[in-house]
């Protein structure tokens, strides 16, 4: 990306590029423009970071509030300012401020755009991966994170079934997050279980740890053994329900998004409580995690007039969840890993008679800010981040 030409305003500068795209509101013929606010500017100079490590160093607590370029200038294709306070000269690549620009509609088209799915568009294409592509280098690793991101599930195939391979095929992404359920954990049905996953009912699809303040973010289930009848595999895209809900019963919508309810697990040495909407978006209105159990939703404590609507809203979203439009049902054979992001994607299982034959699945959680860390990296090739700001330093 190229700079065109550079302007001034009261508190901040105009960059004009030239990439002959025009973004909506602009009125100078000659192409888009970003606009950097002086502040912003000062406290993001490459000069305000530190050589070796790359964190900022400068406080913005010293910048004037009414700070003001001396000079404004392109130089040798990046933007060069000296500031009129201090006589510091700031240069600016021109490839970062473009990545870093930050009006409306520029901060719009950075953030992600996952695929919502159904069953129908599963039919079409199953995000899989082969365990050998996913061990043997980066950009086999990078294909099935990219999947991850996209679809919020992808299936390992072929992983060797020995226990503990859940871990070892987990740490290719991250550190694995230890529980109250340990680092690793037995989906076994067990003589006196801690958890309904140990026993051989029907789990309607769900996500998992939700009485945790925070939830994990990756969830693997490797199948090791599977020659019982019945039990198999449910996944349900939390978000594109989310959506019907909100375009069939928008006040269903609106009350799961805004009402906190709590989450309660409880055994012999445990007690973890936490209270969030079953809906969560982010600052910018986006999906941000499902918070779904009908085992570990607690006695309601909300408002006595929400009650009722509550759980009509939460009937809606349960009769969606477990719609065939959305429940995508499968069987894990010997050698599978269902990988899924656990703040998006609902799992679940049908019953099954354990006395027809053994069901062994181990899991393990890493956390969402390691996955996505590990992505981040593997997309920009393992180049330090920091080669950049000797770059703009050396222009």
């Amino acid at each position: 990306m190229q700079i065109q030409q550079v302007t001034t305003d009261s508190d901040r500068v105009q960059v004009w590029w030239a990439d002959g795209e025009r973004r909506r509101g602009d009125t100078a013929a000659s192409g888009r423009a970003s606009q950097f606010h002086f502040l912003w500017l000062r406290d993001n100079c490459p000069t305000a970071r530190h050589p070796v490590v790359g964190e900022k160093v400068l406080d913005p607590v010293t910048i004037p509030l009414e700070i003001a370029p001396a000079s404004v200038e392109v130089a040798n294709g990046n933007l060069r300012i000296v500031w009129a306070n201090d006589g510091h000269e700031s240069v600016y690549e021109a490839a970062w401020l473009y990545d870093n620009a930050y009006e409306l509609e520029t901060r719009q088209a950075r953030r992600y755009q996952s695929t919502l799915w159904t069953t129908q568009m599963l039919a079409n294409f199953l995000p899989e991966v082969s365990f050998d592509s996913v061990t043997a280098d980066d950009e086999g690793l990078l294909t099935a994170l990219r999947l991850l991101r996209q679809y919020g599930f992808v299936i390992v195939r072929g992983v060797p079934t020995e226990p503990g391979m859940v871990v070892k095929l987990a740490e290719q992404i991250s550190y694995v997050r230890e529980t109250n359920f340990g680092v690793i954990f037995d989906v076994v049905s067990m003589p006196d279980p801690n958890s309904l996953a140990y026993t051989a009912v029907k789990l309607n699809a769900h996500t998992d740890l939700v009485s945790r303040e925070a939830q994990p973010g990756l969830q693997f289930l490797h199948c090791l053994v599977f020659e019982a009848v019945g039990g198999e595999s449910i996944l349900v895209d939390g978000f594109a329900a989310a959506e019907e809900l909100k375009r069939l019963h928008p006040e269903d919508y609106e009350l799961l998004t805004n009402t906190a309810v709590r989450f309660r697990y409880q055994d012999k040495k445990t007690d973890i409580n936490a209270k969030f909407p079953i809906i969560r978006l982010d600052a910018d209105g986006n999906y941000f995690e499902i918070r779904y159990s009908t085992a570990l939703l607690a006695p309601l404590d909300i408002d006595h007039h929400l009650v009722k609507p509550f759980y009509r809203a939460y009937q809606n979203f349960s009769h969606l969840l477990r719609d065939p439009r959305f429940e995508f049902k499968f069987r894990l054979r010997p050698g599978d890993c269902e990988v899924f992001d656990n703040r998006r994607v609902l799992h679940g299982r049908d019953s099954f008679n354990p006395q027809s034959g053994p069901r062994h699945l181990q899991g393990c959680y890493i956390d969402t800010d390691d996955f996505l860390s590990r992505l981040r990296v593997l997309e920009r090739g393992g180049r330090d981040f920091r080669e950049s700001l000797s770059v703009v330093r050396s222009a």
